[in-house]
């Protein structure tokens, strides 16, 4: 089974609704963006605690249309809105933390605001819808990020991530049918296991594709399948490289990647080592804001694209259909 990721312009996807829209002003490499969290749940908090105290950014508002959204005692001091309309004009960029099916309306108001936005992943839970973002985003002039955190975990320094991709490029060569990775991703959180997918493994399947220099357009095919009350393990082929996903809930936390690298095995704790936090704060979290602020300054960036977003979506949601 073999699925391709659609292009963004594609003409079957619905034209943005709402044609005014806003263009950013150019950014000096100095200012601080004025910043906004919408979506104040849990991981919405978190990213607003994050950014209280970030250079580079300077956060103005949260926005949460529940009635009952509270915050914490040390957000307290920031205005809590109810609508995206009570923003001030001047916001420049904005979190989406919301739930996954209002990622994609909620970031296409804020872009058309002028916003850029960094959505939380997954990106969207629609292909179409992402395609459609990822559009709104062009005609608007802002920049589009997805919140893959892992491409900023401290594990994958610029000496393992060139060892993993001129690995990559033997091992396409070598043609062989054996994995060149296999991800482990668990998680305490009660649900089912096919939520696991665009919950969990998608972390995966944008950590792939990142660490291998996958094209977005590259097709997926699906080698195997299997789906219990525990969890899900798909085996695929992804550029001629063959990988190994499984996800699923109910036990201890985990986060694993193994690199068979020719006849080496080698196993990375991708959770031990996104829980580092150096001095300063600069954890994985802040490292994605700086790369996301380097971004819409137009400066080379790790941050997953929305293009990377949709890949990611368009691909699990391949594993779910199936």
């Amino acid at each position: 089974m073999i699925f391709t990721t659609p292009a963004s312009d594609d003409d079957s996807t619905a034209t943005v609704a709402d044609p005014v829209v806003t263009v950013p002003a150019p950014l000096a490499a100095d200012t601080a963006l004025s910043h906004a969290v919408v979506g104040i749940g849990r991981f919405g908090c978190v990213h607003a605690r994050k950014l209280l105290s970030l250079q580079g950014f300077h956060l103005r508002a949260l926005v949460d249309c529940s009635p009952s959204a509270r915050v914490a005692s040390e957000l307290a001091a920031l205005p809590l809105l109810s609508s995206l309309d009570d923003m001030p004009r001047d916001i420049a960029s904005a979190t989406v933390a919301t739930c996954d099916d209002a990622h994609a309306e909620v970031a296409m108001a804020l872009m058309r605001r002028g916003c850029h936005v960094l959505v939380e992943k997954p990106l969207c839970i629609d292909r179409h819808e992402g395609a459609l973002m990822i559009r709104t985003a062009r005609q608007c002039g802002v920049t589009l990020g997805t919140g893959h955190i892992e491409r900023f975990n401290p594990v994958f320094d610029e000496s393992l991530l060139g060892r993993l991709r001129n690995a990559a490029t033997n091992h396409r060569q070598s043609r062989s049918a054996r994995p060149f990775m296999r991800f482990r991703r668990c998680s305490t959180r009660i649900a089912t296991a096919r939520d696991s997918v665009l919950d969990l493994m998608v972390h995966d399947l944008d950590l792939f594709a990142w660490l291998c220099a996958i094209p977005g357009e590259a097709p997926l095919e699906l080698l195997a399948l299997h789906v219990d009350a525990h969890g899900v393990r798909a085996r695929v082929r992804l550029d001629a490289l063959v990988a190994e996903f499984e996800s699923g809930y109910g036990s201890l936390p985990a986060a694993r990647l193994q690199l068979c690298d020719g006849h080496r095995e080698q196993w990375l704790d991708l959770r031990g080592a996104a829980s580092t936090t150096a001095a300063g704060g600069d954890d994985a979290l802040a490292r994605q804001y700086q790369g996301f602020r380097r971004a819409v300054l137009g400066e080379p960036s790790r941050i997953a694209s929305g293009a990377d977003g949709l890949a990611a979506v368009t691909r699990a949601c391949q594993i779910l259909r199936a």
